[in-house]
């Protein structure tokens, strides 16, 4: 079958059958693509990464604050082994000069005071961990609430999709029968304008205008498709053109 050749009113009752049955796809398809479970889906997931990069930061604070107690604490063990040196050094009377015991009570004075620094230190870093920890155990409260709701979210972003998935499929079944109908090469030039023309492979000619792109012919463009074929291709749009008898 050529563009020239008279196809059958069947064919042309067809042509637009298959087109609503395309259009039907493609808004189901549309549909899929731009489900409102998927948005809120994405909306959920992007506050959890979010929530997640402020655990990654709060949980590499704890580790630095931990690390600084971890070593606070062992220089307050080393100035208490110094003192409790310099403690029996001075008691045990292994100690005979003045002098000797002078310095002895003068490291323990320093001693005693660079211990109790620390210690204060200690206790400040002791706040600043129960400070971090109280809010990463409250963040991940927070992200173990977000997760249920985001398995919730993800089960219904699927049943949608499935039920979408499982409309295309009706449809297509229903397409089958209706492509194989036409000859294979009306066929394959719906298929071609319609990959052309988004989705949309033919038109009619109604009020003077293609309904496939709804550009307006001049009369005397209108006259030759009366004059010509039932079925052309839109100067326009260069989708099919079927113009009624």
């Amino acid at each position: 079958m050529t563009e020239h050749d008279a196809p059958s009113t069947e064919d042309l009752d067809r042509l637009l059958t298959l087109q609503g049955i395309d259009d039907e796809i493609r808004r189901l398809e549309h549909q899929l693509d731009g489900l409102v479970e998927q948005q809120q889906l994405d909306e959920l997931v992007g506050q959890d990464t979010l929530l997640a990069q402020g655990d990654t930061e709060l949980d590499e604070q704890l580790e630095r604050v931990k690390r600084d107690q971890r070593q606070v604490e062992g220089e307050i063990d080393a100035l208490g082994q110094r003192l409790e040196e310099e403690r029996t050094r001075l008691y045990e009377g292994s100690l005979s000069s003045a002098r000797e015991i002078q310095a002895a009570e003068a490291e323990i004075a320093s001693t005693s005071r660079r211990r109790s620094e620390h210690e204060d230190q200690l206790l400040e870093i002791m706040e600043r961990a129960e400070e971090a920890e109280g809010r990463l155990d409250d963040l991940r409260g927070v992200r173990a609430s977000l997760a249920e709701r985001i398995a919730e979210a993800t089960q219904a972003r699927d049943a949608a999709a499935q039920e979408l998935l499982v409309r295309i499929t009706e449809v297509k079944v229903r397409r089958d029968p209706v492509a194989a109908a036409f000859p294979a090469e009306l066929l394959a030039r719906y298929e071609q304008a319609a990959e052309r023309g988004g989705g949309t492979g033919v038109g009619v000619l109604r009020h003077n205008a293609c309904t496939a792109c709804r550009i307006t012919f001049p009369m005397n463009e209108i006259n030759g498709y009366l004059m010509g074929p039932p079925l052309t291709t839109c100067s326009q749009c260069r989708r099919l053109l079927i113009v009624p008898a």
